[in-house]
């Protein structure tokens, strides 16, 4: 079966760590670096192409490299256990669209240039939370998303220099207007198309058969599919009904990625059972965050 590949900026290093978030449970936080390989070869990627991700996400404090007795691995960082924790808080959520009648959330921040790295991190959030840009230095979204984003400025250390409202648009313009110049829906729309066009006929051709025989293949195809779709409930702001653009398919996008999931979660979880399951193999085991570490 021919699968969509992500076609995304530092796609093998975001589908590492879909491999290491999705299947937490069975890695314990450490996968040894030929484990490693063989899943992301079932996801088609390079054996080369992964050990310079792994390089490369050493350096960004993603993962570290830790020994499970004389066989070589890597640990993920706190770092990344953060974000394998929000994720799972954002990404199995179902995205209902927001209540207009709700209002919205507005942010305004002027970091200095001395907090420049923080300033930076703020506004990578405020995009990840969903939230567009009016001006410089001024953000909005629906209401709902407020208590994250104070989460977020406390945990940056930035109170004193952002303030939060909550608001209602009461014009002069049109509400759908001003949600055009604070995001680019036709862009997420043609996302979601993407989606769609792609991982339709697979879906259809799992329907038709009843499911996916060879575990690594409901392996390849559940993980490439989630991890496809995790950054849409990222981008997408939730916006209400009357707000978005005709024929837009985003919830359409998401119950395609929850059947994929419903139906291949089990053989892809046995078939990482199968490939990291010889840590008694290797010489003994370690320990990664208390606990035993499978190889």
């Amino acid at each position: 079966m021919d699968l969509p590949q992500d076609e995304a900026k530092n796609s093998t290093q975001l589908l590492i760590l879909a491999v290491y978030g999705h299947y937490s449970r069975l890695l314990r936080g450490w996968s040894s670096v030929a484990d490693l390989i063989t899943l992301m070869e079932r996801l088609g990627v390079p054996a080369q192409a992964t050990r310079s991700a792994v390089t490369r996400m050493t350096r960004r404090d993603l993962l570290a490299p830790q020994r499970n007795g004389t066989v070589r691995g890597y640990t993920a960082t706190a770092k990344a256990r953060l974000i394998f924790e929000e994720g799972d808080e954002v990404v199995y959520a179902p995205l209902k669209p927001a209540r207009l009648e709700d209002g919205w959330v507005i942010v305004s921040f002027s970091v200095p240039e001395a907090e420049r790295e923080k300033r930076y991190t703020l506004r990578k959030r405020l995009v990840w939370l969903g939230m567009g840009q009016l001006d410089s230095g001024l953000w909005i979204a629906p209401a709902r998303v407020l208590p994250t984003v104070l989460k977020w400025v406390r945990r940056l250390g930035l109170e004193q220099y952002v303030d939060a409202f909550t608001a209602h648009h009461e014009g002069l313009g049109d509400t759908a207007t001003l949600v055009r110049r604070a995001w680019n829906l036709e862009e997420l729309a043609a996302s979601y198309d993407k989606y769609l066009r792609s991982w339709s006929p697979v879906l259809a051709s799992v329907r038709e058969a009843g499911g996916i025989a060879e575990p690594g293949e409901a392996f390849a195809v559940y993980t490439l599919a989630l991890e496809q779709w995790m950054r849409f409930p990222y981008l997408d702001p939730g916006l209400p009904e009357q707000l978005l653009p005709t024929g837009w398919h985003g919830e359409a996008a998401q119950e395609l990625a929850h059947e994929l999931r419903e139906l291949l979660e089990t053989q892809a979880f046995e078939y990482v059972a199968s490939t990291v399951g010889g840590a008694s193999r290797a010489g003994g085991t370690s320990t990664v965050g208390g606990a035993p570490a499978e190889r």
